[in-house]
Order: structure tokens, then sequence, then C-alpha cells
């Protein structure tokens, strides 16, 4: 290089850029967001219009209606295939379901055998045993009655007041027995149970847990009753059918 001579400067240089694509991508942003918004809209309506309980409660939630109870009546209908429980006190009955039989407890069902009603006790494993006739006794908390002794014995006393009084003093437990005219009433005497049964002729008296034939002079647990008297009947031994055998 020359003394003295100057380095030329360089020449600036523009730099040609691309044009942008920021129109195109706002334009597609705003696209999305009009359908979110608009869904959103048609989601929120959707829920406004939704029919709701009127307990605030879910429908899926809310408890089925419970079935009404069966009404008490005077005396049983013309449905023979219905069990009955029997309130002594108030002298109805109420249908009851096979599944609610209560073990050892009196129950009132239609007999085809004998062509009527019958009064029966529940074996444990829900059955209906014996056809109640007249002189069979049963202790009172076996039917349909208050749970507690002390209501059973106030509701006696209103009805038999000198019995219930005399149950009270000698500490018994009220006792029900069967009438010639079919009803029930309160015995002077407490009892585990005894049965004269209408199907089989045969007497059966409760002993604890334990069922004992009543047998007669020759044997035989065979009986029938005239004038408010069980009389015997045959010499044949008794024998107890399966169908009975507790």
């Amino acid at each position: 290089m020359w003394k003295g001579a100057s380095i030329p400067s360089p020449r600036p240089r523009i730099l040609l850029m691309r044009p942008l694509l920021a129109p195109r991508f706002l334009l597609g942003a705003l696209l999305v967001a009009n359908l979110v918004a608009i869904l959103a809209g048609e989601m929120a309506t959707a829920a406004e219009e939704a029919p709701k309980p009127a307990s605030g409660t879910p429908a899926s939630e809310k408890p089925a209606p419970s079935k009404p109870a069966p009404a008490a009546v005077a005396a049983p209908g013309s449905d023979t295939s219905l069990i009955y429980k029997f309130d002594p006190l108030s002298k109805k009955y109420t249908a009851v379901a096979r599944k609610d039989v209560k073990p050892q407890h009196v129950y009132r069902r239609h007999s085809s055998g004998a062509g009527t009603w019958v009064w029966s006790k529940a074996a444990a494993d829900g059955t209906l045993r014996y056809a109640f006739g007249p002189g069979s006794s049963q202790p009172a908390a076996l039917f349909d009655m208050p749970v507690s002794s002390e209501e059973r014995t106030k509701a006696f006393e209103k009805q038999a007041p000198e019995l219930a009084k005399r149950l009270a003093i000698n500490g018994a437990k009220p006792s029900l027995r069967l009438g010639d005219d079919g009803q029930w009433s309160l015995m002077p005497d407490s009892t585990k149970g005894r049965v004269y049964d209408l199907e089989s002729g045969q007497r059966f008296e409760w002993h604890g847990d334990h069922v004992v034939p009543v047998t007669h002079g020759t044997g035989s647990n065979l009986w029938t009753r005239a004038g408010g008297q069980y009389l015997p009947v045959g010499e044949k031994r008794f024998s107890v059918p399966p169908s009975y055998q507790w």
C-alpha cells in the first residue's frame, strides 16, 4: 500500500428480510379461540337446562319410596295364600310376608285340609305347623304384642283386671287360651304352650324347648273334644307325623 493512501470504509449492507407470518398465525389463533368460546357456551347452557331434583339430591341417589305397611283388618280376606299375625288386644289381623315369620310365634293361615282358617305355630324353618283346636294355649308374647312384658301386662289389665292382677301377684307371664268360640282370652295361669291339633287329633305340650305328646291311659295320643273336655280315642299308641316333629 502507498503511504498516505486512505482505506475506503465498507459500504453499508442492506439486509432484505422475508415477510413475517404473523398475520396468518393470529388469524388461526382467533379461529381456535372462537371455537372454544362457542363450545363452552353450549356446555354451560346444557348444564343449566338439565333437570335437577327438587331436594337438591342427584336423581341417582334419591332413595326409593318405601311401601306402606299392610293395614290391619278385622278378619282374614279371600286370599288364602296370605299369612296373618294377630293382635289379641285390638282383635286385628295384619298380613305378614313369609320371610318375616318368627319361629315359635302364632299365626293365622288357611288349611286346605280343614277348608278353613286355622291357628298355627311357626317352626325354626318358617313352616307353619298344627291347626289349633279349642283349649289350645300359648304365651301372649308369641302373638303380635308389645315387646315389653310391662306394656303387655298393662294392656291386659284394661281387658281383664282381675286376671291381670292375679298374674301380677303370682309373678306369672300372661298366656292366652283358644275357646270353643274361636276367640283367644287371658288365662288365670301361665303356660309354655299346649296344642290340640285338629288335623291329627293329637295333643302336645311344651316343656322348655321340648315338645311332649299328651297320652291317655291306653298309651294313645289321639283325642277328641266334646262338652269342653278332651276324650281319649282308640288304644293305638301314638305316632307323631314327620311334619309335626319339632
